[in-house]
């Protein structure tokens, strides 16, 4: 494709642009984006809990679905018109590995031969098979039945390697596997990143190993994004205070303080970013803008996209995500089980129903 060939000469050029997206099943929204785009040869991390939206997402940069309304741009390109020879740029791994009822090889094989793509066929197949980890002396003829959980999923993984796409797409790639399993998909994904200059968008819960790869995360709340940086989630009920602002209990005598939002319910749910949160070795008392939380640092960890620290910060049963400067971590001596307090603005909480 020329003007494919034109992006990928120029890596300034955004690969994907999302603009006023409203994706819904049913008639229920369950994708809602206003703008979104990401540059090529990235990779990019999309984290949340269960039902934000992230698999609706994959499938929608996948060209599996069209979006209900809002537009979707490919290398400046729209991509009306254009899904079905865009899916051949695209390869996605969906959650469930979904092996054909064969061996490893003609796993693998399948989706080159359905293309008639066939030159070379097993010395690529082999190479993507050495890759993820599967010996094709042992694996390649092995039946689909006898796969472990770990090696199913690189199987899997392989028969999206081997079509060589510009973009790759994981749905929780990791998800039920073993550490060795972990590891090698890992190599791998990086692997042909590196070589192949493979744009990555992986879909994980597991929020360190996303920041120890990706560029950059995206984290999504029922179906919105909401932020680059780590959202806390505060789940209701909510009670309102004389003030006019809401209140959620923490601990015995500590409580979350929220400033109201127009027509929100005592059920919905506050988040608040991790660069919106502050912590300290002692109450500060000077700011009456600013609440303040006792609780106790739990784990330290370097997100390596930002060279910044994640901290999180127990409060009775709610962890709060906070990020850090490695020098503060330094000078004042924050490590793991320190009493510390943790301050925010309540004006900074936003809400979701």
């Amino acid at each position: 494709m020329e003007w494919f060939s034109f992006c990928a000469k120029n890596n300034t050029m955004q690969l994907y642009e999302l603009k006023n997206i409203d994706h819904r099943y049913n008639n229920r929204t369950v994708l809602r984006i206003g703008q979104w785009q990401t540059r090529l040869h990235s990779i990019i991390g999309l984290a949340g809990p269960n039902g934000s939206g992230k698999s609706t997402m994959l499938r929608l940069l996948g060209f599996v679905e069209r979006p209900w309304q809002g537009s979707i741009r490919f290398c400046g390109n729209t991509a009306n018109g254009r899904y079905t020879t865009l899916r051949r740029q695209v390869a996605l791994l969906p959650q469930a590995s979904h092996l054909l009822k064969r061996s490893v090889y003609r796993n693998i094989a399948y989706g080159l031969a359905a293309r008639k793509d066939v030159q070379h066929l097993t010395d690529r197949i082999h190479n993507v098979m050495q890759w993820v980890g599967l010996p094709p002396a042992a694996f390649a003829q092995r039946p689909w039945f006898a796969l472990s959980g770990g090696e199913a999923r690189r199987a899997a993984l392989a028969a999206r390697l081997v079509l060589r796409p510009q973009v790759l797409l994981l749905d929780e790639p990791t998800a039920s596997v073993d550490e060795a399993s972990n590891q090698l998909i890992k190599e791998a994904i990086l692997k042909v990143h590196h070589e192949w200059k493979t744009t990555l968008v992986i879909c994980s819960h597991d929020i360190q190993w996303l920041q120890d790869i990706c560029n950059g995360v995206v984290y999504l709340f029922r179906g919105r994004i909401a932020g680059t940086n780590q959202p806390t989630l505060i789940f209701g009920p909510w009670k309102l205070r004389q003030d006019g602002r809401w209140a959620k209990k923490m601990t015995e005598n500590q409580y979350f303080i929220a400033a109201a939002a127009a027509g929100h319910s005592r059920e919905a749910v506050a988040a608040i970013s991790s660069n919106n949160l502050t912590i300290k070795s002692k109450i500060n008392t000077d700011n009456s803008k600013r609440c303040s939380l006792k609780g106790t640092l739990t784990r330290l960890n370097m997100n390596k996209a930002t060279g910044r620290i994640n901290a999180r910060v127990t409060v009775g049963k709610n962890t709060f995500s906070v990020e850090l400067t490695p020098e503060q971590v330094c000078t004042t001596e924050f490590y793991p089980g320190r009493r510390i307090w943790l301050e925010y603005n309540p004006e900074d909480v936003c809400w979701y129903e």
